[in-house]
């Protein structure tokens, strides 16, 4: 088995994003491109996406919604 030291040099990983959601919004409100915003906070633009997603709050789920019945429907 390998050890690992990790615990002594720091986290392994990815490093974690330093942007906070309302830098993407405030750029976004100003009809800047995602691939913009990307570049000018030095993150992806899937990474910009997710974090103004974050804004938006708890969605409904609609993934799981289905059709009513005839018979549900009252």
């Amino acid at each position: 088995m390998i050890a690992s030291n990790t615990g002594a040099r720091g986290r392994v990983g990815r490093p974690s994003v330093s942007i906070k959601p309302e830098q993407v919004c405030q750029l976004k409100s100003q009809h800047v491109s995602w691939r913009r915003i990307g570049k000018a906070l030095g993150i992806g633009t899937a990474t910009a996406m997710r974090l103004f997603k974050s804004l938006d709050g708890a969605r409904p789920n609609t993934q799981d919604a289905r059709p009513k019945t005839p018979d549900q429907v009252e």
